[in-house]
């Protein structure tokens, strides 16, 4: 395995499995990714001080994951993994720092 493929662990709490993105957005060097959990409570990402994103129709994936792989510091990578593995749709970012926030339904 190549050292940037490295998993260091899961990020967020239980919500994030089964949940479904929901939106991206992205400004200046930030980007904040909504996701929708199975029990309807609303899960915003934050992260900052991003450096690259690469996607492929991540609007409606179902989740996992987010999977943090091992990147040169002071970058994280983070992997969005799609429930479905045979589903094309896909995410990742790179940034400096995360944040999760969770409003309840």
């Amino acid at each position: 395995m190549k050292e940037e493929e490295q998993f260091l662990g899961y990020i967020g709490d239980y919500r994030v499995h089964d949940s479904k993105i929901e939106g991206i957005l992205c400004e200046n060097a930030n980007a904040t990714v909504t996701l929708r959990g199975y029990e309807g409570e609303l899960i915003t990402v934050h992260f900052y001080g991003v450096q690259n994103m690469h996607f492929n129709r991540p609007i409606g994936m179902m989740l996992y994951s987010i999977s943090e792989m091992k990147a040169k510091e002071p970058l994280r990578k983070f992997l969005f993994a799609n429930w479905y593995e045979e589903d094309d749709a896909s995410f990742e970012i790179l940034a400096e720092r995360v944040e999760f926030t969770v409003q309840e339904k």
